[in-house]
């Protein structure tokens, strides 16, 4: 069956009830950012996976609706950010409002031509690989071509609510 006719399908299950389910699976909190015509672009994720150490990378899901997407597309680059719990209020800020609004206060330095946020725990810069379209979003694997860590702990996604992990 295509992305197309599954697209066109009747639901089997509720939005309700499968954002209800999938809420109860805790998620890590990043930003993901990229360079666009304007300045930098960025958008709060919660699908970051590991993809692979041999070559070092990431595989990201982005609305297929989304800016960042476009300019992650347009660029061939982008960062993955993950919130440490004294940044969750970032996913907020990310999450809504313009490009402009969404870097105001925040402090960033770029990185391979991308921009990276000094609050994050955790950055890599990756150069897209590829990317596929499945239903409303798209998923991007990136080749990592910088990365930093701490340790600080990170925000995790629970039934709506922020969770510190450790620490």
């Amino acid at each position: 069956m295509t992305t197309e006719s599954l697209l066109s399908a009747p639901p089997r299950v509720s939005g309700e009830a499968f954002r209800h389910a999938v809420t109860r699976l805790a998620t890590g909190v990043a930003v993901v950012t990229a360079t666009g015509p304007d300045g930098p672009v960025g958008c709060t994720v919660n699908a970051v996976m590991s993809l692979s150490l041999r070559p070092p990378a990431l595989l990201v899901s982005l609305s297929t609706e989304s800016r960042t997407l476009d300019q992650v597309l347009a660029s061939g680059s982008f960062a993955v950010n993950v919130l440490p719990w004294n940044a969750r209020h970032l996913a907020r800020q990310f999450a809504t409002g313009s490009a402009a609004q969404r870097f105001t206060d925040v402090s960033w330095q770029p990185q391979h031509g991308v921009p990276v946020l000094a609050a994050a725990s955790v950055a890599a810069v990756c150069d897209v690989s590829s990317s596929v379209r499945m239903f409303d979003h798209t998923l991007v694997a990136g080749a990592v071509t910088w990365t930093r860590a701490d340790d600080r702990p990170p925000t995790v996604l629970y039934a709506g609510g922020q969770y510190q992990v450790g620490g």
